[in-house]
């Protein structure tokens, strides 16, 4: 009995090296120094170019016998990089002649696969060859079994686990004994520390009694499932189909596959499709594993649910890490699954302007945070739920569209920031995050959005520090609309993101004309502030239509579309000079505000604002500069209205009253405008002017102690644009009109041939009768004229106008300031006009004005 013992002992063997050395138990031999146990594994730690072995004796009988144990070569093996495991030897140094069996790893091709050799002296004769490519770094394990008729069987488990799959059999009954069991690396100087071993057995076959277990059951599309068990299952039973059973009305599946490259995946396909947000009881029976132990009954759940609008909101964003306050240096972007389910994010999208990229699959807990950032800053992220982006896209620190689709590619939440979100002028510089206010109003924008308060600068994976309740109670409304060539597509705009489920019905629009509702609808992502819609044929010429909308429109908060609920659209016609004109400008503007210009439709047309472009002129070369589209999609321009374009019109809104919070277009950029002189021109896309305006400071009424916060205004929108005298520091209690009527607008009154108004006038800057218009209308232009004014003793005041060409009609205006920039008294004043043609025929008036003022 002790001398059986002993034999058994000496006769198989195991070795995870996890105590620390490969001295004793067992005592492995050979080139030791060229070896070291590297975190419980053996590895080599040579140098140069050789070949080393170590090797331990083992005595099992072949006959039923098994070899597994676990290998790495962080390398592509080749001809002069590779590995051997000898599994039988008769001599303890593999370098030499020998008998005995081993598999080798790697070999000078690029379709290299575990191979299993018989050596006899020098010469080796493949026994069977494996499936699983090992052409690059690998981390495999691998298990050999041989019976009593000298059958070998190679199985590998390309994961490195223990789902192990038959990849070659071979009989070979050359060699029935053995005395050592080894390894045998071949390197250069390069892989000289590259190779690994670990958890070694020779022994007796082991034999697997334990049957299958279902690991995990995910759902992988709306009628799909992969079920995991922990070890490879039999081919025939797990592809049973009668073997799975789901509740819910589900049955049996009507495939089931399992996966060629992982054997402990099979996946079922159903012919119903799973309800969302519903638990279903998915039963497995009679699945076997390769050694024929059966699942007698594995009781399992499911939950399939499609993620909708706002389950997941971007919720915080790093754009502008440097100087760090707190926080790693890495942009980064949170998402919020504010959803009661766990999603899994396996093929969503993170789009940053146009750079799309897929996230990793990660589990997103139900209310719970995850940050998305590149692969080198999220590991940065400790204790924090976070993925790397391959090839993250940068987050602009001016702004951009933040867009996140599930798999189906479907949007989930998309948001267009910018860097007054902030709110802060000192955090804006860097190192602070923005973070969502009320994660129950995702739609209200930088209303909704701040920086951060938290001392690091940001909170990463948890309750924004800025967070609180912030409800949106405002209803949406609808801005406008235009019509898309060929005139049979309406596109209708919103002020705000509309819940996009609620723009999907066809009676929710209604069209005058006879056109009465669109025939198709698509709703316009990812922002969803518009809504396109098909008509039945295309609209008519010459003729305005109105759109109205009912209330079955809401905004992401429910709150259903306000009133007005209609807007006017009609085929645009072309801009031709001088139908838009520029009515006023803010070339100096308040602290926090912006530079803007109006614009005014003086035209009988409906213009279309995209093809007309804002921008400045190089007059060296005569050519447009700075050109920005006014428009990227249609807009409307319907005569008599005004729009003010800047790139903020929240910062003017916040600083003037406006009379018409609808008359502002948010452009990219505008030209900038000089606060002492500078050229504006309005253009159509072929780069003809419209209008232009070539301004000076000198302009502005010259009483002003500063210019600042003062718009500059057209007195005459009918009048020529370069008409110094057409122009007028806005009143000083209004400072500026954006959108609106000038507070300076005054009609000349034509009367017979030279005519004055009003009779009072009182240049105090008040808004009232502040400039003195002369009118002129003679049957013919061409016609040239000096305009002068004196004072009630006949000194000269003003020279107004010298040697100017005449139209047929016209204006000029007086500001009551005089030739030496000072405000003329009160008191009664004499307009002297006097026209003469090319022949010296002339005409001569005098008419009397009262310029009036505050006793």
């Amino acid at each position: 009995m002790l001398f059986s013992t002993s034999y058994a002992t000496k006769a198989q063997f195991t070795d995870n090296f996890s105590d620390g050395n490969f001295t004793i138990n067992p005592t492995w031999v050979g080139n030791d120094t060229d070896f070291t146990i590297s975190t419980g594994q053996l590895r080599l730690n040579s140098s140069g170019t050789d070949t080393s072995y170590l090797s331990t004796a083992n005595s099992q009988p072949l006959n039923n016998c098994e070899w597994n144990f676990w290998i790495r070569l962080n390398f592509s093996p080749s001809s002069s990089n590779f590995g051997r495991v000898y599994l039988v030897s008769d001599q303890q140094n593999t370098t030499g002649s020998l008998s005995g069996y081993y598999l080798q790893f790697g070999e000078a091709l690029a379709n290299d696969q575990v191979e299993l050799f018989r050596q006899s002296g020098t010469t080796s004769t493949s026994v069977c060859r494996g499936t699983t490519l090992i052409n690059n770094a690998f981390i495999i394990r691998v298990r050999v079994t041989r019976d009593v008729t000298g059958l070998w069987t190679l199985f590998v488990d390309p994961a490195g686990g223990t789902n192990y799959v038959s990849e070659a059999s071979g009989i070979d009954l050359t060699f029935t004994t053995t005395n050592f069991f080894g390894v045998h690396c071949r390197y250069t100087t390069s892989n000289a520390t590259q190779f690994y071993f670990d958890d070694f057995y020779c022994g007796p076959i082991i034999v697997d009694t334990t049957p299958p277990v279902i690991d995990s059951v995910q759902v992988t599309s709306a009628n799909t499932l992969d079920v995991f068990f922990n070890e490879t299952v039999d081919l025939a039973t797990s592809q049973t189909v009668t073997n799975y059973f789901a509740n819910n009305g589900l049955g049996n599946p009507t495939t089931a596959v399992r996966n060629t490259t992982n054997t402990a995946l099979v996946q079922l396909t159903f012919g119903t499709n799973f309800q969302s947000g519903i638990t279903n009881a998915l039963t497995t029976n009679s699945v076997q594993d390769l050694a024929g132990n059966a699942i007698a009954i594995s009781a399992d759940t499911f939950l399939y649910y499609i993620p909708k609008y706002f389950d997941v909101l971007v919720n915080e964003i790093m754009a502008d890490e440097s100087p760090a306050i707190g926080l790693p240096l890495y942009e980064y972007v949170e998402l919020h699954n504010t959803s009661s389910f766990d999603l899994n994010l396996k093929n969503w999208t993170i789009t940053v302007g146009t750079n799309t990229k897929t996230i990793p699959a990660v589990k997103l807990p139900a209310d719970s945070f995850l940050i998305l950032a590149s692969t080198t800053g999220a590991p940065n992220y400790l204790g924090i739920i976070s993925v790397g982006v391959v090839s993250f896209p940068s987050v602009l620190n001016a702004g951009a569209t933040i867009t996140i689709k599930d798999s189906l590619g479907q949007i989930i939440h998309s948001l267009t920031y910018s860097d007054t979100w902030y709110q802060d002028v000192t955090k804006e510089d860097g190192g602070w995050s923005l973070e969502m206010i009320d994660p129950n109003n995702p739609c209200a924008g930088i209303t909704n959005w701040s920086a951060s308060t938290n001392s690091l600068g940001g909170t990463p994976g948890k309750k924004n520090s800025v967070f609180s309740s912030n409800p949106d109670n405002t209803p949406p409304q609808i801005l406008r609309a235009s019509a898309i060539t060929p005139y049979d597509t309406i596109q209708v705009f919103f002020n705000e993101p509309i819940d996009s489920t609620t723009m999907l019905n066809l009676t929710t629009y209604s069209i005058d004309n006879g056109v009465g509702n669109p025939i198709a609808v698509d709703a316009i992502g990812p922002d969803f502030l518009s809504v396109k819609l098909t008509l039945a044929s295309p609209i008519l010429n010459n003729t305005i239509y109105t759109i109205a909308v009912n209330n079955a429109i809401t905004d992401c908060a429910g709150n259903i579309l306000g009133i007005p609920n209609s807007v006017l659209f009609a085929i645009p016609q072309p801009c031709l000079p001088n139908d838009i004109v520029i009515n006023e400008i803010m070339p100096d503007p308040k602290d926090n505000g912006v530079e803007w210009v109006e614009i005014y439709n003086r035209s009988n047309k409906v213009i279309d604002l995209s093809t007309l472009t804002l921008c400045s002129q190089d007059t060296i070369a005569n050519a447009l500069t700075y050109i920005n589209n006014i428009s990227l999609m249609g807009f409307l321009i319907f005569p008599g209205e005004y729009y003010v374009l800047s790139t903020d019109s929240s910062a003017i809104k916040n600083q003037y009253t406006t009379t018409n919070p609808k008359g502002y277009i948010d452009m990219s950029s505008i030209p900038s405008l000089s606060n002492t002189a500078d050229i504006i021109v309005v253009a159509d896309l072929s780069q003809t002017i419209i209008d232009k305006l070539v301004y000076s400071e000198t302009w502005h009424f010259p009483l002003l102690n500063s210019t600042k916060g003062f718009s500059l205004e057209r007195i005459d929108y009918d009048r020529p644009t370069q008409d110094q005298t057409n122009w007028h520091t806005c009143a000083q209690n209004i400072e500026a009109t954006p959108a609106y009527k000038n507070s300076q607008y005054s009609e000349g009154e034509i009367g017979n041939e030279v005519t004055t108004s009003p009779a009072i006038f009182s240049p105090d800057n008040d808004g009232y009768n502040d400039v003195l218009n002369i009118s002129y209308q003679f049957e013919s232009a061409g016609m040239i004229a000096n305009v002068t004014i004196y004072d009630s003793k006949g000194r000269l005041v003003r020279t107004l106008v010298r040697n100017e060409l005449l139209g047929i009609s016209g204006t000029f205006s007086w500001d009551g300031i005089t030739d030496d920039m000072q405000k003329a008294r009160i008191g009664i004043y004499i307009i002297y006009f006097e026209a003469f043609d090319a022949n010296g025929n002339g005409k001569k008036y005098k008419l009397p004005v009262t310029l009036a003022g505050k006793i």
